[in-house]
């Protein structure tokens, strides 16, 4: 894990960016993480477009477009402002490539440094209290009193059971968020299934259709690559918490 100018952390195993101070997190694409690791990793060299493609994209990286490559750069930019580090701390070098920011501080971190720890604040020249023990007390426990709470532990099991059986599911409950360029006004949110990767056609469908994202809705994107359709579900709240919200479903043929 690494931490960028004392502020945000990055995480390359969850693919994620995270500010310390207000707790904004962003999910970035495989491509564009791995990206962003290379470059902090060797931050004191220019690292050239076609290294950067087939770190990003490994042996696709032959069939993956220019266009492509500086729409993943231009997505990861966009994540970095939103958790509040500079755009340009992702440097271009004309005809040379990309590198880190000169100005931008990274120090590895380990879980346990990634905690804040505040000391305990102690008080010169006061003597510590002394606290008596308390007197020992005898309880005598009956078959009664065991079987009564025996009861309760299985009561509120019982319940317990009854309600996750019955529990509304969430459709959406396992989509985070992604940080797309939409051409629009609108500042809608979009998320998708971590477990797909086709983060290329559901940012196409993006560019094309912007209108997804008037009055601020919430756009849920799946892909179906057998049937090679992506169904865009747009709704009016975050349904992956809120039961009451209202969603229509767009079904779009897969380019690219």
């Amino acid at each position: 894990m690494y931490l960028i100018n004392q502020l945000v952390e990055f995480n390359p195993d969850s693919k994620s960016l995270v500010n310390r101070q207000t707790g904004r997190a962003i999910q970035l694409q495989l491509p564009a993480s791995l990206c962003f690791l290379y470059l902090i990793t060797h931050a004191s060299d220019i690292v050239s477009q076609n290294t950067l493609m087939k770190v990003g994209w490994g042996e696709r990286n032959n069939v993956t477009t220019t266009n492509t490559f500086y729409q993943a750069i231009l997505t990861l930019r966009n994540a970095l402002a939103d958790v509040g580090l500079p755009r340009d701390t992702v440097k271009t070098i004309s005809r040379r490539g990309l590198t880190l920011n000169e100005n931008t501080q990274v120090e590895t971190i380990t879980h346990l440094q990634s905690e804040v720890y505040s000391p305990p604040v102690i008080e010169e020249n006061t003597p510590p209290k002394i606290i008596p023990p308390a007197p020992q007390q005898t309880t005598r426990v009956t078959w009664r009193d065991i079987l009564f709470t025996a009861g309760i532990v299985i009561a509120t099991l019982i319940i317990w059971l009854v309600w996750y059986q019955t529990r509304p599911v969430m459709p959406f409950s396992k989509f985070v968020s992604v940080s797309m360029q939409v051409p629009s006004r609108q500042n809608c949110k979009i998320y998708y299934s971590p477990n797909e990767h086709d983060q290329e056609n559901y940012f196409n469908l993006m560019q094309l259709h912007p209108y997804l994202c008037e009055n601020n809705k919430h756009v849920f994107l799946s892909g179906y690559r057998k049937a090679e359709r992506i169904v865009a579900f747009v709704c009016d709240k975050d349904a992956r918490v809120d039961a009451n919200a209202f969603c229509t479903t767009h079904y779009y043929w897969m380019r690219g």
